[in-house]
């Protein structure tokens, strides 16, 4: 199958986390924004999480909907400040794609609402078009028209900010998607070593690496330099886990500081780690979202 590669964005796991169908980017388009790697290396993308990442939740047999987890529509009124508002509008997207994952109509629809008010806050009223309104108004029970318009909408954000080089707008949007989406799998999840949902946690050590990079390279954006200090928090963490070689090839791992990835090495979170983590992303999400 073809896959998207886009810039990081939206929280909403990334294709190291789950197994989705989605297309491939014009390679023109990605380098626009993704440093060349050396040939040698397995080329790690900015990956755009996308609704259709979430929708993996439903097959993992420990992750199910609890209502109480998304960020309350009613917050929405009280972020003030562009970077609130553009942390929120990935929080939202996120939970959006939480309640589409499971099905669950009048949620989807209402988060679907709460993110199209934010869009207007942050400049980006001209993706929620007639055309697209209607069909949210016209939404059925039907999952996979949960999906499609979720999925929908979230590329057509995207490629509007491409489109007009919001590269800074970008970057927070998929900090809070991310971060979001993280915090809904980590309070959802019990740790046993042998759980398969871990792992996918801690495979996001390789997606929050190219997350903090891309949040790095537009550190001059003073919204974008407060969520980078706080996602330090979590980069000590990541850090910490331990890369082990599972296979009799030639270890590479780690090549000048970056994170290779290879079929012969497994990314290990213990169970300390694993609550440090949610710790942290509980702390930054509770930040985020004025829910303290």
């Amino acid at each position: 199958m073809r896959k998207f590669y886009f810039i990081m964005m939206l929280a909403l796991f990334s294709l190291v986390v789950f197994s989705c169908h989605k297309e491939k980017k014009p390679q023109e388009q990605i380098q626009k924004t993704i440093p060349q790697k050396d040939t040698a290396e397995v080329e790690i993308f900015y990956l755009v999480p996308s609704p259709d990442d979430i929708f993996g939740f439903a097959s993992s047999p420990d992750l199910y909907f609890d209502p109480s987890l998304p960020n309350p529509v009613a917050n929405a009124g009280k972020y003030n400040n562009t970077r609130l508002q553009d942390l929120n509008f990935g929080v939202y997207s996120a939970d959006l794609a939480y309640s589409a994952a499971f099905g669950k109509r009048e949620e989807t629809k209402m988060y679907l609402d709460v993110v199209k008010s934010l869009s207007e806050k942050i400049g980006l009223s001209e993706v929620f078009n007639e055309s697209l309104v209607n069909r949210i108004n016209n939404i059925g029970s039907n999952k996979d028209s949960l999906i499609a318009i979720s999925n929908d909408t979230y590329f057509d954000i995207i490629r509007y900010l491409e489109k007009y080089d919001r590269i800074s707008t970008l970057a927070i949007l998929a900090a809070g998607g991310w971060l979001e989406t993280m915090y809904l799998v980590v309070n959802l999840t019990h740790y046993t070593p042998s759980n398969p949902t871990i792992q996918k946690i801690a495979d996001q050590k390789i997606i929050f690496s190219n997350l903090y990079k891309f949040l790095q390279q537009n550190i001059t954006d003073p919204n974008v330099k407060y969520v980078y200090d706080e996602y330090s928090k979590l980069n000590e963490i990541f850090n910490d886990f331990e890369l082990v070689k599972t296979g009799n090839q030639q270890d590479k791992s780690k090549v000048k500081g970056k994170i290779i990835v290879g079929s012969n090495v497994k990314i290990v979170m213990n169970k300390q780690q694993f609550i440090k983590l949610r710790n942290v992303i509980n702390d930054i999400r509770a930040d985020f979202t004025l829910n303290k």
